[in-house]
């Protein structure tokens, strides 16, 4: 197959250099031509095709692997003994008890390869000299709520112990053989969160007892985890404690069966949910039990026993009665929806903030006034608004699971503050709001916009800013993922940017420097969420650049930063003990490095109408791309059918009153920027800049030589449009041009064909869709001309990219929109419909155009599956030639059209797989 895939490859490279001569040649499109040829000719056949990608996926495989090593910070030899490394960390800056840095493992759907095989490719990372799973690249048959948790809590576990390896290192003075003179402090500066099993922002499958099932077995991970470390620390005067710990987890055992059983119809509920809040004597103090181990470390003379104990009384304390800090979310609709009624009077967060001072103001001063109400697991059972039944499950955690472990509301899409005021109205009702922390989710463009300004309005609230002072701590959340998608990937970022340094400057102002800021980052592994292919130094200083940590710190606020690591794709990099230790260390050295001269000097933040007008024109640019309807036209080419199933979320968000959606705003951040892998151009990272920098090109180019925030955010440019090219995305959009199908018939270079081009090419006559997707790409390759001029002017290396990489991924398009041509074909061939059949022919036809070719399958079966008892056939003597020569038959259409249609589809998953693989994550 090597011979093959040599053979393409060099066809591949005489088509580009014709291509740079004859601008009607695509490269992308002739390939794929000529391997349709070669598959009606029979010179290769499907096995050929299959084998080929088993080849082209040894060498991504190997590619995945020193991506992998190269994030974890990962050099070969590989050996745990050579983490941690403090050597660039002054310890003494560091406030321990003061929380510095959390991860937050997150369940987007991401979850593109089998669990199986990423531990393998994790194995291969540490250096392992592992083989190549069998289909390593196929699509998941399917993935659970569970499944997404289970895989969770293997990440959750490894980064806790690598947490906990790291405060081993931080207590233990290897030239003292002894404590760093911190005995009266466990270190709370990492730590670990999840909203696994908790995210109802727009998706309403998710029961509160499924979650609340889960947040028990979390308990009994967590718990066992402490018995095993106090196990092995082996320490008498803690035994009192392991017992206290072991009695718990027998409970808590119980209570997880209980609960799996529960029934709203039967006495199981009162049984199950009075057994749980009945039981006396149970612990839901963490804090407690850790203070306790606190007190027994600083009593111990030898200063190995002192320090283990400490490290484990640090784990509890930090994570609690559970595997980590859970985050509730929910959007600003369902917060709405929630509190649609209070006494009689109808809350809304629709007006603009100037109309609802009032309300605020109101809701202020019945937070001070008013009492909280009493609820059980029947109040939790009978709420019917999401929101509150997630405050609601909240108030049942620390009740009856842990009382000292905080929990987080993330509010998605906030843009009132009327939505905050009214969650702490509710979070005190609950009477929860001393251990809730309620954090808006700034992602819109109105959000970014004016997120400090809903935080100000907030602040001089009696009942907000006294809520602050008590936690320690504002929490905010910017996202990479539908910011991105609304102004583009880097508009988002500098506007992200921005936002974090206003609100910090308003907390400061209003609450003072005694109050910390924690900002959580959520973005994702691949350039269309904000983050790249690129070292944990890198990946965290673009998601929180050096320039914003230094602006806070001057102020004097502390900041407490979290970031997320999503679906397997971020999992990956926790996925071995060794991984996440290396992982780990990384990020602590990203946390606490210290800020380099050029960023606090940069010039591109001192010329502030420049830096500003930049922003605008491109964050303009983008805007007007969404808007366009033509836009909408080319993601919806396919649609979602070019992608697997990665996760138990939906693609599309549940709707809700009040929350109707218009495309593309209706399709989710990641399908959205999945999509735009698979077709080959991620526009909402590429695109725009050219454009934008025409304002001042010179000073654009002087400027960049001596500012690394615009050599960081060209960077990230220049890495998308590595593996990025029009010509493949016009290759795959002429599949729904009429001209492309009735160009093969005329042609008559298929001859058996013929016809079904030309069917095809009658079906889409009346279609604008190819006109319209057309338009867009010439917008983008016009704006592609000013990208290349100015990377040119910048004195760059070429943005033309033709390296091996960018080979490889035109070769895997290539080959696709072959087999894609091939299917469609294979759909023309099937016989007509009976007229009482609830499908058309051109039904099928318009089913397979979109690509969903499963089903396009389901309704051939529907159509031609004989409803006769066929279990004897094989066994008949009698010979007969009728089932295979009449074409209407169901076994000649199953052998002829069927069969190698679900191969196609196969191969079509496949190597969307490897383009997921190429760009470093799904979406």
């Amino acid at each position: 197959m090597r011979d093959l895939i040599a053979n393409w490859s060099s066809l591949l490279y005489d088509f580009r250099k014709q291509g740079m001569q004859i601008t009607d040649i695509n490269p992308i499109s002739a390939l794929a031509d000529v391997i349709c040829d070669q598959l009606y000719l029979g010179s290769i056949n499907r096995d050929d095709i299959k084998a080929s990608l088993v080849n082209m996926g040894g060498e991504l495989w190997q590619q995945q692997s020193q991506h992998l090593q190269l994030q974890a910070g990962i050099v070969q030899p590989f050996s745990v003994s050579n983490f941690p490394d403090f050597k660039n960390i002054d310890l003494s800056k560091i406030d321990l008890s003061k929380p510095l840095y959390r991860i937050v493992f997150t369940a987007h759907p991401v979850f593109a390869l089998n669990y199986d095989v990423s531990m393998a490719l994790c194995s291969q990372a540490e250096g392992g000299k592992i083989k190549q799973p069998k289909d390593a690249y196929a699509a998941r048959n399917s993935i659970t709520l569970q499944d997404e948790h289970n895989e969770a809590m293997k990440a959750v576990h490894n980064a806790r112990s690598a947490i906990s390896a790291l405060n081993y290192e931080i207590l233990y003075d290897r030239q003292k053989n002894n404590f760093r003179d911190w005995r009266n402090t466990i270190p709370q500066i990492l730590g670990v969160a999840t909203w696994v099993g908790y995210d109802l922002d727009g998706r309403s499958d998710i029961s509160w007892a499924d979650s609340f099932q889960l947040r028990l077995a979390e308990k009994s991970q967590a718990i066992e985890i402490y018995v095993a470390a106090l196990q092995a620390a082996n320490i008498p005067s803690t035994d009192c404690i392991k017992k206290r710990l072991k009695t718990e987890l027998k409970h808590c055992y119980n209570d997880i069966k209980r609960f799996a059983l529960i029934s709203e119809n039967s006495n199981d509920f009162a049984i199950t949910v009075n057994t749980l809040t009945e039981r006396q004597n149970k612990l839901v103090s963490s804090h407690a039990i850790a203070t306790e181990l606190h007190m027994i470390a600083k009593e111990l003379k030898t200063p190995e026993d002192a320090i283990a104990l400490m490290v484990i009384a640090s784990d509890i304390h930090t994570h609690g009665f559970g595997m980590a800090e859970v985050h509730l979310r929910i959007n600003a609709v369902q917060l709405r929806n929630a509190m649609q009624s209070v006494d009689g009077h109808s809350i809304t967060t629709n007006e603009g903030m100037e109309s609802t001072r009032s309300v605020i103001e109101n809701l202020s001063d019945r937070i001070e006034n008013e009492e909280a109400w009493k609820i059980n697991f029947k109040s939790l059972d009978d709420e019917a608004a999401t929101a509150r039944r997630q405050l609601m499950l909240a108030a049942q955690f620390l009740k009856h699971i842990d009382c000292d472990q905080p929990i987080r509301l993330l509010i998605a899409e906030c843009e009132r503050p009327l939505t905050l005021m009214s969650a702490l109205y509710l979070a005190h009702k609950m009477n929860i709001s001393d251990k809730l922390d309620i954090s808006p989710l700034f992602e819109t463009s109105y959000g970014l916009e004016h997120g400090e300004q809903v935080i100000d309005q907030l602040l001089v609230h009696k009942a907000f800013i006294n809520y602050v002072k008590k936690r320690g701590f504002l929490a905010i959340q910017t996202g990479f993922s539908d910011a991105g998608r609304f102004i583009g990937q880097i508009a988002a970022n500098m506007a992200i940017e921005r936002l974090q340094i206003k609100i910090a400057k308003c907390l400061r102002h209003r609450a003072g420097k005694d109050v910390a800021l924690l900002i959580f980052n959520t973005h994702g592994e691949s350039l269309g969420r904000g983050c790249a292919q690129a070292s944990m130094c890198e990946r965290q200083n673009f998601i929180m650049t050096p320039f914003a940590r230094h602006k806070i710190k001057e102020m004097g606020i502390h900041i407490y930063h979290q970031s997320s690591f999503q679906g397997g794709d971020g999992y990956r990099l926790f996925g071995t003990p060794a991984l996440a230790r290396a992982t780990m260390n990384e990020l602590l050295l990203a946390e606490t490095a210290p800020i380099s001269k050029s960023w606090i000097d940069d010039p591109f933040y001192n010329l502030t109408g420049f830096s500003l007008d930049l922003f605008l024109a491109l964050k303009s640019w983008h805007e007007a791309l969404f808007n366009d309807p033509n836009y909408s036209d080319l993601l919806d080419v396919f649609g979602s059918n070019l992608l697997p199933k990665t996760g138990s979320r939906p693609t599309k968000r549940i709707v809700q009153a009040g929350n109707e959606r218009r495309d593309p705003s209706k399709r989710r951040a990641i399908p959205h920027n999945a999509i735009l892998q698979q077709l080959g151009f991620l526009t909402n990272v590429i695109s725009g800049m050219g454009s934008a920098a025409q304002l001042d090109t010179e000073k654009f180019v002087d400027l960049y030589q001596t500012s690394p925030r615009l050599q960081q955010c060209l960077g990230h440019i220049r890495n998308a449009k590595a593996l990025g090219s029009l010509n493949t995305v016009l290759a795959y959009c002429r599949l729904s041009d009429a001209e492309f199908w009735v160009n093969r018939a005329y042609h008559g270079q298929q001859h058996t064909n013929q016809g079904a081009f030309r069917k095809l090419g009658q079906h889409l006559h009346e279609s604008g869709q190819a006109k319209g997707v057309r338009q867009t790409i010439w917008r983008l390759r016009d704006d592609l001309v000013d990208l290349y001029r100015l990377v040119d002017q910048i004195g760059d290396s070429s943005l033309r990219n033709t390296g091996k990489d960018r080979s490889r991924l035109d070769l895997l398009h290539a080959i696709r929109i072959a087999v894609i041509v091939d299917s469609l074909v294979l759909l023309c061939r099937t016989p007509s419909f009976a007229e009482s059949n609830n499908y058309s022919n051109s039904d099928l036809l318009l089913v397979g155009l979109r690509l969903d070719f499963e089903t396009a399958v389901s309704i051939i079966q529907s159509a031609f599956a004989t409803t006769s008892n066929s279990r004897v056939t094989n066994a008949i003597s009698e010979t007969e030639t009728y089932s295979m020569s009449n074409s209407g038959n169901y076994a000649v259409i199953e052998e002829q059209i069927l069969k190698p249609l679900k191969i196609n589809h196969c191969i079509i998953l496949t190597i969307t797989q490897m383009v997921s693989g190429h760009y470093g994550a799904h979406g």
